[in-house]
């Protein structure tokens, strides 16, 4: 739990929950309740903020919004189970913000440190700073897809240079489960950032907060053309594999297929000194049985060097 008080013309602070309910909210001041749904059931908020927050709870994938607030739920990466997402859900109000969550959906700890000292984050409003919280989940989408993105550039690495350690192709699998998650997560984001710049909804924000929300739209576009690029890039690791897949099958079948022909020269001549005729040629006794033996050994030996040298040849 985070029950954070910004006052423009006083002191920074971080509130005790007993301490809520007398808290002055004012023009120069911004209140921030960062809690899990079971810990904001327990707090007694200031009389102003109680009132709005039961009229707009969060609802998954929608907007709602009230007279004097608006609420809103968008999914957020899981750091223990990417088949899991938590939900970040925001009751915004004009001096006030309410995020509720489990988990990764309310660390906020990467922001708060950044706090030195007095800030000015008092003159803000619950709109920019909720558009802030939804930019950290927005970055964190982008960390993921800079890590999906390195374990594709070891793949090739390891493709091109044939020092393959671990199964490739089950790896581009869970590389491939990933990808279609985080597509399915950021298409989570859309009918929520589109909703935020309606027209419509412009109508109920400040001109300033109108600003935020176009950045965070410009934000969310450049993150769903990441995502693309991102499985454009795992399509085309998975090309790259396959050619090499049926390189190497190509230089294997050359081979193979040399020492076939080896193997049959073989094969060839014993049928011929096997024959049941009467030639001086097969009447050369213990002499011609290892000169025959070696002729036999010579061609396997050049065979399996011509095969071996074909197989080195990309």
């Amino acid at each position: 739990m985070l029950l954070m008080y910004y006052n423009a013309r006083g002191h920074d602070r971080q509130l005790a929950p007993k301490d809520l309910a007398r808290t002055r909210i004012s023009p120069d001041s911004l209140l921030w309740i960062n809690a899990t749904p079971a810990e904001f059931d327990t707090l007694s908020l200031p009389k102003k903020v109680a009132e709005l927050v039961k009229s707009c709870p969060p609802e998954p994938g929608a907007v709602r919004v009230h007279t004097k607030c608006y609420s809103l739920s968008i999914p957020v990466l899981n750091d223990q189970h990417d088949a899991e997402w938590d939900h970040l859900g925001l009751i915004v109000g004009e001096e006030w913000l309410v995020s509720l969550g489990e988990g990764t959906g309310i660390d906020f700890g990467d922001l708060i440190e950044h706090d030195v000292g007095e800030t000015m984050k008092g003159k803000l409003s619950g709109s920019t700073l909720g558009a802030a919280l939804i930019a950290v989940h927005f970055g964190r989408v982008h960390e993921r897809i800079g890590s999906i993105n390195r374990e594709i550039d070891q793949i090739e690495e390891r493709t091109l240079t044939g020092n393959e350690r671990r199964n490739t192709l089950q790896i581009m699998a869970v590389l491939r489960r990933q990808v279609s998650r985080l597509r399915q997560l950021v298409d989570g984001y859309r009918a929520v950032v589109h909703t935020l710049n309606r027209p419509d909804f412009f109508s109920e924000i400040d001109r300033d907060d109108q600003m935020h929300f176009a950045h965070l739209l410009a934000g969310y576009e450049r993150l769903e053309d990441e995502v693309a690029r991102l499985r454009e890039s795992l399509v085309t690791s998975f090309d790259l594999y396959a050619t090499r897949v049926a390189q190497d099958t190509n230089r294997l079948l050359r081979t193979l297929t040399f020492i076939t022909i080896g193997i049959g020269l073989i094969g060839a001549m014993a049928g011929v000194f096997g024959m049941n005729f009467q030639v001086d040629l097969f009447k050369q006794g213990a002499h011609g049985f290892y000169v025959a033996t070696m002729l036999m050994g010579a061609i396997m030996a050049a065979t399996v060097a011509a095969a071996l040298t074909t197989y080195r040849r990309p």
